[in-house]
């Protein structure tokens, strides 16, 4: 090897770490996931920009299980998705491995409109896509979270995740919330907001192997902001507070969540 392709080689950035997309569907939003031929290709997936490594779709509680499973399959042949996981089937194992049951799910009285198939199943879609990803790093999208427009934001997340431990969530900002964004932050990284009081499950970008822990019982007083209970988002706000673990929001694109 010359020196000159020495010192090209030591300039070139290392290649990035691969990443799992995974939606999830239940009955009111299945149909368009799978039966409009942009919403999933394009605006869930194609609009990042990002060469997935694997596409991941999460089927929740749905009332026709074999017609989304149908349409699913569709979209894996069509090469949308690589695979699908039906949450219910894996529920014991996903559970399981993160030393939770169904019964960590119950209602509050708090919120008495909130019933514990709610909380469970709001909790079950992306615990499940934590439990199945096959790549390091994971994007989590709920099927209701799009992009309006591209935006090419996962690989500069993934580099300064790799480069600083503490940077454990990415996200884009949210429904054009700039101003928010900014005043939930504490400090700028590159073309990120750092921040260390929230946490959304809408959108995540996070490395598997942190999440995928016995993290979710760890509930702060300090998160009863997080509308709706113990929900999944708030167990994970009050897992990241505790750590002091850092959260990365894009300051140049958002998704949108309807």
């Amino acid at each position: 090897m010359s020196w000159i392709q020495t010192i090209q080689r030591l300039w070139q950035s290392p290649p990035l770490p691969s990443v799992t997309f995974a939606t999830a569907c239940w009955e009111m939003d299945w149909r368009t996931i799978l039966l409009d031929p942009d919403y999933l290709r394009l605006k869930q997936i194609g609009h990042h920009l990002f060469p997935f490594a694997e596409k991941l779709l999460i089927i929740n509680n749905v009332g026709d299980l074999p017609a989304v499973i149908k349409a699913a399959e569709t979209k894996i042949k069509q090469g949308v998705l690589t695979r699908l996981v039906i949450a219910d089937d894996l529920a014991n194992e996903t559970l399981s491995s993160l030393h939770l049951s169904k019964q960590d799910f119950s209602s509050n009285p708090l919120h008495p409109t909130v019933t514990s198939d709610w909380l469970y199943y709001n909790a079950l879609a992306p615990l499940t896509a934590i439990h199945a990803a096959e790549s390091p790093y994971l994007l989590y999208l709920t099927g209701d979270v799009y992009l309006e427009k591209p935006v090419s934001w996962i690989p500069q997340a993934l580099r300064l995740m790799e480069k600083h431990p503490n940077y454990k969530v990415a996200n884009l900002t949210w429904n054009q919330n700039y101003k928010e964004a900014k005043k939930e932050s504490y400090a700028s990284a590159k073309n990120f907001y750092l921040s260390r009081i929230g946490f959304s499950d809408q959108l995540f970008l996070i490395k598997k192997n942190d999440f995928h822990q016995p993290i979710y019982h760890q509930i702060r007083s300090d998160t009863a902001h997080v509308p709706r209970g113990d929900v999944f988002e708030r167990r994970v706000l009050s897992y990241m507070k505790n750590q002091g673990w850092d959260r990365l929001t894009y300051k140049k694109g958002s998704y949108t969540h309807k």
